[in-house]
């Protein structure tokens, strides 16, 4: 299988450049205020300039040498795809399109299609019926509604794909489906007879093979769909002054 991992994030060396621009202006303002004469008003404007210049900037560069790389849902569904599949598929992470919700974990192109997946790590046992999910509380209470639902935030996702694949890369009919992600151990989901697809640590071989029995889209359909979500997550980091994306 073939992985492109587009930056889905901010780089953190961006964030720490604008931190330091930051604390320089926040430090410039007080050499200023040192050199210019006495003026109250000059020195009150540059005195809120200097608190607000080193205290934004001192926030942003903690916030930013704090925050680790975001790629651990990536890296988790890379690991529990990439044994299931050949190269005739391709796994694009965190794919940035226009009006996706950033739920979006990863696009699986190839022949039977596009997957929009949607990345669980829920710690637990839970069981999906139909649509239904359920969490087992281990206690009197038993099995217990969740929270949220993955089948109707996959749904969402996909929805949100097809229609952008419609209006920006002019793919009408695009064979999308939507599917949601336990890419770790410690999850573990029961399945009884649900309506989504859910792919899990233990039945990710069993599910490419199932879907892999349909062909669906040709090899040059692939590249021209992949070039498109390129295009747009490229198009999104030029415009939020991220890096270009990174392809494997």
């Amino acid at each position: 299988m073939r992985l492109i991992r587009p930056a889905d994030a901010p780089s953190r060396r961006w964030s720490i450049v604008l931190a330091l621009a930051m604390l320089v202006v926040g430090l410039s303002a007080i050499v200023l205020m040192a050199a210019l004469p006495d003026s109250r008003v000059g020195a009150a404007a540059l005195g809120i300039a200097a608190a607000l210049g080193i205290g934004v900037g001192a926030a942003w560069l903690m916030r930013a040498m704090s925050a680790g790389p975001r790629r651990g849902a990536g890296d988790d569904l890379a690991r529990l795809l990439a044994p299931a599949f050949d190269d005739s598929y391709v796994l694009i992470l965190s794919p940035r399109l226009p009006a996706v919700p950033n739920d979006l974990a990863a696009l699986l192109v190839g022949p039977a299609g596009v997957r929009a997946l949607i990345a669980r790590r829920w710690r637990g046992r839970y069981r999906v019926r139909g649509r239904g999910w359920e969490y087992d509380t281990k206690s009197f209470r038993g099995w217990i509604p969740c929270r949220t639902n993955p089948s109707f935030d996959a749904d969402t996702v996909a929805e949100a794909v097809a229609h952008w694949a419609r209006s920006a890369a002019d793919e009408h009919g695009l064979p999308i489906a939507p599917a949601v992600a336990f890419p770790r151990s410690f999850s573990v989901i029961v399945l009884e007879e649900p309506d989504a697809e859910v792919v899990t640590s233990e039945n990710a071989p069993w599910w490419a093979q199932r879907i892999g029995r349909v062909q669906r889209m040709d090899a040059a359909r692939v590249a021209r769909f992949v070039q498109a979500v390129m295009d747009a997550a490229e198009a999104g980091s030029m415009r939020a002054g991220e890096p270009a994306p990174n392809r494997a």
